[in-house]
């Protein structure tokens, strides 16, 4: 059988570059809520031409092979049997599809069980058993393609077996050429379309259904993925990739961010569940990279497979069996030896004693009826000795001889009833063979010596300007003390344009020299829900901006798994609804969120409120001076001085907004008050707060240029003002305060006031704030916060704090 390919040179290549392949097990599809879930990864984590390939959903395939067990036995059974399947499914298109898409996909569904019921009642001769398990596949991969068709994507499926086409054996041998010329001729032509792929099926060149087997599906999204020499298929479990051990069993494993393919083909072949052997089998080892990644939690860390030849010798996974059967064969056997040693089923481990005159081999108990049914075949089952009762421990890593971890594992491991210990062929395992129950304390135990795993924690610096500048100054200087906690490493500086990436940490010796050579334009919406990619723990976004777009994306960050620091006061202040989106996207995802810079710089302001409430105290009002800008203004402010040469110098000095109107018109203040008032569990908007700003109407709605040139327009009414507080013998300040109501309503207020000259708010160090706080507790003297509030380097020190506090949360959550 031959398959022309009908495509250009240059769509096969369009192809092989763009189109990725997805992968999505039956758990993942379990049910409505499951596939609408899938449907949203496939919409934001997948291209737009590229390929998902689908498991049965649920327990499909069981339901079908316990109706063809019944059939033989009882067709009642096999009838109620058969109707909960169709109510099953049947249910699963009315819940997700409405109008059209439903009636469709309904009609497709009533003919494929008309089909069913008179192959039940002998009326429809279905006699291939794979003919009937395709069906499985078929229903999920229609199913999803109409739901996001209904969703406004555009989506369509494909039955793998027009063209998957494979020589019939126990496992089906893929014909390449004729698979990848009928894939190409389907796909090719139609860029933009997401197509869904059932798995686990195949055709003879005759057409006739066969299955790859339990566990194909895996293989299908690889499988596919070689035919169109795809670089990467991403395999979405409900497990966020590779852990250090088994996390049913073991407490506090790891993530892995890589693993190279020596590494992951011996974790498989040792039984891990989390990717089946065959898996690998047609990789192209040099070009595609295999990611395992969480469906239930996409956010979490992933596991990249691939060509890492380089990585250090190390221990990366304790992977255990809890029941290993052993079979005894005499030496003096050739024959028999030799069988086993070409048996497809490579065994977990095998070794001669000699002295006792025997061969021994170790494998899965899931393995163990094919072994006997194997035996009984070439007529030996009396020639070999069964041994049951075993467990395995293993090692597994790169060069795993090398490691002070092995010497670690054999002594652990010494006062078990050990009945042998040996390396893999590859030296990418030690495995232990033990004669005794597994018991999880042990592997806890073990665990526990091998991996003393540091965490983790990339950084992205969004925002090189002043506060930017400074806290990679700060950073630099204290990256040692910081990586004590935690390997915390940049991987990114952005500004408004452009972008430096680079996974494994950015050098920041003459950064600003880098940024400038190696940055490049970037969109933030498409750079969001790539980050996961990165190979770390966690992930935290430091906003160092004042910019609204960033502010307004913190949701995606939040969704795709990042942390947030802020300098930027814009989404602490944003309007209510949008605020309460961010907030429940942050708790959604169960990311943190630090911003006590925005108020106060870095004054401990939000750590103190959150203090006293957390202790069971209540505030009842704030007042003060709460810009440092302002505060500087001010302070050095008199009748002798031009209020607009202040200005000017604050700016220069970068103590005010880069806009200064942000400070002139009160606006910076309000999000201030804002931010304070929410923190304390306070409902207060924009419209809730009586504003009197400095800044002319005159001087609103001009360009930045203009404005600064035309400052000195401010200054005949700022001379009148002061001089009309020096005749009560006060001073002007611009204070700000808000206090809760006996009606639990909220009084907020921002303006100018005149303050006795004796007065603290009268007498602050230029740039200082102060934080005037009444509570139920410091109800007849108030608690004063003051200090700098303003400056570069203080709101660097306030950003650095709150990493620190992200690292202390990450570090206590291990």
């Amino acid at each position: 059988m031959t398959v022309e390919v009908k495509v250009t040179p240059e769509q096969i290549q369009t192809v092989a570059e763009q189109v990725q392949v997805h992968k999505f097990g039956g758990s993942s599809l379990a049910d409505a809520y499951c596939y609408r879930r899938v449907a949203r990864i496939v919409s934001e984590y997948a291209g737009a031409s590229d390929l998902v390939v689908v498991s049965a959903a649920g327990d499909t395939t069981n339901r079908i092979l316990a109706i063809i067990d019944a059939k033989a036995d009882d067709r009642g059974v096999a009838e109620v049997l058969l109707k909960q399947l169709e109510k099953y499914q049947q249910g699963l298109i009315n819940e997700l599809l409405n109008g059209d898409h439903q009636q469709r996909v309904l009609d497709l569904s009533q003919q494929d069980f008309k089909r069913w019921y008179g192959w039940l009642n002998d009326q429809e001769v279905i006699t291939h058993k794979p003919e009937l398990l395709s069906y499985g596949e078929l229903w999920s991969a229609r199913l999803l393609a109409a739901l996001l068709q209904q969703q406004g994507v555009t989506a369509d499926y494909i039955d793998a077996r027009t063209f998957l086409v494979a020589e019939d054996a126990p496992e089906p041998l893929i014909q390449v050429p004729v698979s990848r010329a009928g894939l190409l001729n389907r796909i090719a032509p139609h860029p933009g379309t997401r197509f869904i792929v059932t798995g686990f099926i195949c055709a003879d060149p005759s057409g006739r259904s066969l299955i790859l087997g339990r566990n194909g599906s895996d293989y299908s999204a690889t499988l596919v993925g070689s035919l169109i020499d795809s670089k990467q298929v991403t395999i979405w479990k409900d497990v966020a990739g590779v852990y250090s051990a088994d996390p049913r069993k073991v407490e506090r494993v790891v993530s892995l961010p890589i693993l190279d393919w020596q590494e992951a083909e011996e974790l498989a072949r040792l039984g891990s569940p989390v990717l089946h052997p065959r898996t690998f089998q047609p990789v192209n080892r040099e070009r595609m990279v295999i990611a395992v990644r969480s469906s239930l939690k996409v956010e979490n860390q992933q596991t990249r497979i691939g060509l890492y030849e380089d990585t250090e010798a190390k221990g990366k996974v304790l992977t255990s069996l809890a029941d290993v059967v052993l079979f005894r064969v005499d030496l003096s056997d050739a024959q028999l030896i030799d069988k086993f040693e070409n048996l497809e089923l490579t065994p977990l481990i095998s070794w001669n004693e000699v002295a006792q005159h025997h061969a021994y081999y170790a494998y899965h108990q899931n393995h163990l009826d094919f072994l006997q049914q194997w035996l009984l075949e070439v007529d030996k089952a009396d020639h070999v000795v069964q041994m049951e009762g075993y467990s395995m421990i293993a090692l597994v890593g790169n060069r795993i001889q090398e490691t002070a971890q092995y010497s670690t594992f054999k002594t652990e491991l010494s006062a078990q009833n050990l009945r042998r210990l040996a390396f893999s062929p590859d030296n990418n395992a030690v495995i232990a063979i033990l004669e005794q129950k597994l018991d999880n304390r042990l592997l806890n135990r073990i665990h526990s010596q091998l991996f003393n795993y540091r965490r983790s924690l990339g950084v992205l610096v969004v925002g090189r300007g002043n506060i930017g500048s400074a806290w990679l100054a700060l950073y630099r200087r204290l990256r040692e003390r910081i990586n004590e906690q935690m390997d915390v490493r940049i991987i990114g500086i952005l500004n408004s344009k452009q972008m430096w990436l680079d996974y494994n940490g950015l050098g920041l010796n003459d950064w600003e020299q880098q940024f400038d050579q190696f940055a490049r334009p970037y969109e933030m919406s498409q750079l969001i829900p790539e980050l996961p990619n990165a190979p770390y723990d966690e992930l935290v976004m430091l906003d160092l901006t004042d910019a609204i777009a960033v502010a307004q994306l913190y949701p995606s960050f939040f969704a795709n798994g990042l942390h947030i620091i802020s300098a930027n006061k814009r989404a602490g202040a944003s309007g209510e609804s949008q605020y309460n989106e961010i907030r429940t996207i942050q708790r959604e995802y169960e990311r943190e969120w630090y911003y006590n810079t925005t108020v106060g710089a870095g004054l401990p302001l939000n750590y103190a409120l959150n203090d006293l409430r957390n202790s069971g105290d209540t505030i009842r009002s704030i007042s003060g001076i709460f810009s440092g800008t302002m505060s500087w203004l001010f302070e050095n402010f008199n009748a002798e001085v031009n209020f607009s040469d202040l200005v000017r110098e604050a700016k220069v000095r970068g103590l005010s907004e880069p806009d200064p109107r942000e400070d002139l018109s009160c606006q910076d203040i309000i999000r201030k008050m804002l931010i304070l008032a929410r923190e304390i569990g306070l409902r207060l908007d924009w419209q809730d707060i009586d504003v009197d700003s400095l800044l002319p109407e005159s001087l609103a709605d001009i360009s930045l240029d203009e404005f600064m040139q035309r400052l000195p327009e401010l200054d005949a009414g700022m001379h009148d003002l002061y001089l009309d507080a020096q005749k009560t013998g006060k001073v002007p300040r611009l204070l700000a305060s808000f206090a809760v109501q006996d009606d639990d309503s909220v009084r907020a207020r921002v303006g100018i006031e005149y303050i006795p000259e004796g007065d603290m708010l009268a007498n602050l160090i230029p740039g200082e704030n102060i934080f005037v706080i009444y509570t139920d507790w410091y109800h007849e003297m108030p608690l004063v916060i003051s200090g700098p509030g303003a400056g570069k380097e203080v709101t660097a020190g306030g950003v650095q704090s709150d990493l620190n506090q992200l690292l202390s949360r990450l570090i206590s959550q291990r």
